[in-house]
């Protein structure tokens, strides 16, 4: 697994980056006004901002980072430089529109937005199918792209979630609060799709596929209690800070699933034939 660790970082960063900005157009198109400075200025640079880190994890990834260069040099057949490309467009349009939303904030809609969008579906996909190799059964199944949407679903919700819970000193600032309750519906209704799909993940993996041990019964039970804290989030009463400790340990338990159905995930790997 050590050899793998800054693959987990790169997939799990970039895809909660594009469920972030998923959930963002989700949002413009159900209320069709703008979400809110908040949502823009935070949630925009902390996407751009997670992508940066996947993209710079990948690179470590390999023997001699500078040699990434050539990782996009096979366009044409390659899914890996595919995706280093999809991702880097997607940083590109993040970085655009972060950059509007701090300048000229009015002009961003659900239509400004449908790019960065898009750039995240072709990353997510390009993604999978890097995964889906004839000679790794462990991988070439429909598992691999329901847990990586489950993922993108999960994380990106939890990052708008958190996003909007940054403590009042932002409302202090000037930010405006337009359009954060429809944000914040779309933010839970994502997360809980996520685990859903993660769940579904679970079962249409092949019998034999994948590591046994506690790993297999910790990533759903540590979401379950996630899911479950973040429901009392939402409906208990309480001080700030006993709401703020739900958030935390439910995120806790939300990231800790995806991180260990990740390493789960990469140490399956057993290649057959040529």
């Amino acid at each position: 697994m050590r050899s793998h660790g800054s693959l987990v970082v790169f997939t799990l960063m970039v895809q909660a980056a594009v469920g972030g900005v998923w959930c963002l157009q989700a949002a413009f198109l159900w209320n069709r006004v703008p979400v809110g400075a908040l949502c823009l200025k935070i949630l925009l640079p902390t996407a751009l901002g997670l992508v940066l880190t996947g993209l710079a994890a990948a690179a470590a990834h390999l023997g001699n980072p500078s040699d990434s260069r050539h990782a996009v040099k096979n366009i044409k057949r390659s899914w890996l430089s595919r995706e280093i490309i999809s991702v880097g467009i997607l940083a590109g349009i993040l970085a655009i529109v972060a950059a509007l939303a701090h300048i000229r904030p009015g002009v961003l809609d659900g239509w400004l937005l449908l790019p960065g969008s898009l750039a995240g579906a072709a990353a997510l996909y390009a993604m999978t199918r890097v995964y889906r190799l004839r000679t790794v059964p462990s991988w070439n199944h429909a598992g691999t792209p329901l847990a990586f949407l489950g993922s993108t679903l999960l994380l990106g919700g939890l990052l708008g979630t958190l996003v909007l819970t940054i403590p009042a000193w932002f409302q202090a600032a000037g930010l405006e609060a337009a359009g954060q309750k429809d944000f914040r519906s779309v933010a839970r209704i994502a997360v809980l799709a996520g685990f859903i799909l993660n769940l579904l993940a679970s079962g249409v993996t092949p019998p034999g596929v994948g590591s046994a041990g506690p790993f297999k019964t910790r990533q759903p039970v540590l979401q379950g209690l996630g899911v479950a804290l973040g429901m009392v989030y939402i409906l208990a009463a309480g001080s700030p800070v006993f709401h703020s400790l739900l958030l935390f340990f439910a995120a806790v338990c939300l990231v800790s699933g995806e991180i260990i159905q990740r390493i789960q995930f990469y140490d399956s790997y057993q290649r057959v034939g040529l």
